[in-house]
């Protein structure tokens, strides 16, 4: 067993009534997405953070690292790896970004950099032009590809590059580690547009090999349905499941014939991936924007695709959901379960609620018709138990049964709103726009306690909300306490300006909420911290902007903040890296942030601000006596 992952089994067994004695702490490493195939968002095994000491007066900004793009990707974390150049092991950093670029810093290093320009700290930097790592996409020339114009697409800004977080694959797991990162790339050559898996040495990020295209097709109604790399976007987080790599993809901007797909790779042999099988959410074409059928994107705000009891789980966006043959499933608005099956993606199971069914808003605002997207989320399988949580841009989580979500034919466990509730803006709602909903884009961090569970979630608009789950004596084996939360932050996320949020005609809510982390060792009360990363004061939908890292009692999220990025001129975050939560490790925390843009008053096009702040990895920690 990983030793990064014996604190959380002692946890779990504690939260299922068993005794469990906590072991010798070691190091942890953050190889993927949330920590965990299970995607948790818990670090259990984290000794040096604690509530007592995360404040103003012991707890800050140590460095900052700036790189040459734009970081979506979540940094990850190895511990005693070997590096070039470095006679001793050495625990590192891992940072991709939008410029195809990837960097290893040295995560214990928080020497000043230089205050503008690209960081000097780099151990290795391998970037465009690096075999497989080709030239990132130019957002303006994507937008006009897409028929939206030069500034119609602007959901990612500037360039268009590695978005998801990559994975990595621990080749030697004692010191001196050994490894491999794998990484998605986005790039164009000319007027084409590629997609590129490609694995990068993490001793000293060379390339093995010149990278795999990623290809693939399924058949359809009306023949083959390719892949289309110019209308795919892979935000969601890579999954490495023993030697199996899955690569998950939505659209950009809901815009023309993409859809949901799902690749899966051998990754034995790191040096070359070999394509298993490819799988697509969808095979109804869509022959316009204003279409609603087809798509059923896989994109989860960047939320990678869960592994657990053997399976993938994924939730899918907006589009066709159509069962009625089950050799040509089309699964949108839904979470799914699929597996592997003699080297094939094959659908296990899925839960759809009943308004991503119909279309005619018999069983609450049809899925479809108001862009309800259960997608804006991924699912969290729940620890110790067989059940699942989700939520999306309905604002409401769905509690299913992960053993037996029904195939369409079920309710969830149970269902509640979290968010505020929505508001008809018009007497008869038919489409989007006509219904404010206030959308869930972080998925939720439960921690596992003796008795008990807390699950935390920071909607748009939001609080922090803490709800309680607690032990059930029928077959779900877990119930949530109360729909209304257990306690609730007196901070929200940014929020609109009292003459806007109090307007009760406005048409828009201020995007995306917080993205959290829970940090603790184990279920030891004095150390549970759940950390948010959230726009400061502004809407951060199609637009960058100042951001805030915060610290709160993970016991009582209620009491108040514990610390504050921004209370202190000395710890700003800088510019919020969006649907990125934060990192923590070993008594640090890494956070990536935006570069600052401006936007041309007449063309709307976005442009790395003259002067401004370039993008960064942050970090954070207890400050030196």
């Amino acid at each position: 067993m990983p030793k990064q992952s014996t604190a959380l089994l002692a946890a779990l067994m504690l939260a299922g009534g068993l005794t469990a004695v906590l072991p010798v702490v070691a190091q942890v490493d953050v190889l993927t997405y949330r920590y965990d195939n299970a995607r948790s968002g818990a670090n259990l095994n984290e000794t040096t953070l604690r509530k007592s000491n995360v404040n103003n007066k012991t707890f800050g900004k140590l460095a900052f690292r700036n790189v040459d793009g734009n970081i979506y990707a979540q940094p990850l974390i190895v511990t005693k790896a070997s590096i070039v150049n470095k006679p001793s092991p050495v625990n590192v950093v891992i940072v991709a970004t939008e410029h195809n670029s990837v960097y290893a810093f040295d995560a214990d290093d928080t020497s000043a950099d230089p205050p503008t320009g690209e960081s000097t700290k780099a151990l290795w930097h391998t970037g465009p032009g690096a075999q497989g790592l080709g030239n990132p996409v130019d957002s303006v020339t994507l937008s006009q590809r897409l028929n939206d114009g030069p500034s119609g697409c602007v959901d990612l800004t500037t360039e268009i590059g590695i978005t998801s977080t990559p994975t990595i694959k621990l080749t030697q797991t004692t010191p001196p580690k050994q490894g491999v990162i794998f990484v998605a790339s986005k790039s164009m050559t000319g007027t084409q547009f590629s997609y590129t898996l490609v694995a990068l040495n993490l001793t000293d990020g060379k390339p093995l090999g010149s990278g795999v295209p990623i290809e693939g097709s399924v058949p359809g109604p009306n023949g083959t349905i390719a892949f289309d790399s110019l209308l795919q976007l892979n935000r969601p987080a890579l999954l490495l499941d023993q030697n199996t790599l899955y690569i998950a993809f939505g659209g950009h901007c809901d815009a023309l014939d993409y859809r949901g797909w799902l690749f899966a790779y051998d990754v034995s042999d790191p040096s070359n991936p070999k394509k298993l099988d490819v799988f697509s959410s969808t095979l109804t074409p869509r022959p316009n924007d204003n279409d609603l059928n087809g798509r059923g994107g896989i994109w989860m705000s960047g939320f990678g695709p869960a592994a657990v009891d053997g399976a993938v789980f994924f939730t899918t966006g907006d589009g066709t959901y159509n069962v009625l043959k089950p050799n040509a499933l089309e699964l949108s608005n839904s979470v799914v379960k699929a597996s592997l099956v003699a080297g094939k993606i094959q659908v296990q199971d899925w839960y759809a609620p009943l308004n991503a069914q119909d279309n005619n808003n018999l069983h609450g605002f049809d899925m479809k018709a108001f862009d309800l997207d259960l997608g804006s989320a991924g699912p969290v399988p729940i620890p110790n138990s067989h059940l699942l949580l989700a939520g999306g841009k309905e604002g409401r989580w769905y509690l299913i049964d992960r053993n037996d979500m029904g195939k369409g034919t079920k309710l969830s466990l149970h269902s509640f709103q979290v968010t505020t509730a929505p508001r008809p803006l018009v007497p008869n709602p038919t489409k989007s726009g006509d219904v404010l909903f206030w959308n869930i884009h972080g998925a939720p961090v439960i921690w596992p306690l003796q008795g008990q569970m807390f699950a935390y979630v920071m909607g748009e608009e939001d609080f922090l909300k803490q709800y309680k789950l607690i032990p059930d004596a029928s077959p779900a084996g877990w119930k949530f306490a109360s729909d209304t939360p257990f306690k609730k932050s007196k901070e929200s996320v940014g929020l609109p300006p009292p003459n806007i949020l109090n307007d009760p005609n406005r048409n828009e809510i201020f995007m995306p909420g917080g993205f959290l982390t829970l940090s603790a060792h184990g279920t030891d009360a004095a150390t549970g911290i759940v950390w948010a990363t959230m726009p400061f004061a502004e809407n951060a939908n199609h637009a960058v902007v100042r951001g805030a890292l915060r610290a709160f009692d993970a016991m009582d999220v209620s009491k108040g903040e514990l610390w504050d990025s921004e209370q202190s001129g000395n710890d700003g975050l800088g510019f919020f890296a969006k649907f990125n939560p934060p990192v923590v490790a070993n008594g640090k925390v890494y956070v990536a942030a935006f570069q600052q843009e401006s936007i041309n008053t007449n063309t709307r096009v976005h442009s790395k601000a003259l002067g401004g702040l370039m993008p960064a990895l942050v970090i954070y920690g207890p400050k030196a006596n």
